[in-house]
């Protein structure tokens, strides 16, 4: 009969990997992202429909845009929906993306400068 303090052992190194490599640390966020998955998977651009998601539900959500990945993070109390915050993230990389070419700089900066009125933060990924 196999020792049953192995399978706690087991499940303890499972639990301290997805905690350490980032994945969802409470039951809450882990629903969450669960949510936002399945909600995002009809669409198109389901990466950055769950990505509204989350940004919309409150999380820190690292974004890839055309010059960078950025972390974005709704500022207000009362979030955008998240088809609003798809549609901002969407404007903000295009516009990105065409000044970027246009002028060159810092990506990040730009697209912060673009989601800053519309009630986000960005920050860039280290």
């Amino acid at each position: 009969m196999p020792d049953p303090r192995i399978g706690r052992l087991s499940l303890t190194a499972l639990l301290v990997a997805l905690v350490a490599g980032g994945c969802a640390t409470s039951p809450t966020e882990a629903a969450d992202r669960a949510e936002c998955k399945a909600y995002a998977r009809p669409f198109e651009h389901s990466g950055r429909m769950k990505d509204a998601c989350l940004i919309n539900r409150g999380y820190e959500q690292v974004c890839d845009t055309t010059l960078g990945s950025v972390k974005v993070r709704s500022t207000g109390e009362s979030r955008q929906p998240a088809e609003t915050v798809a549609s901002d993230l969407k404007a903000c990389n295009d516009e990105t993306s065409r000044l970027g070419m246009k002028w060159g700089g810092s990506g990040i900066d730009q697209f912060a400068q673009c989601m800053g009125p519309r009630g986000y933060t960005v920050t860039g990924v280290r």
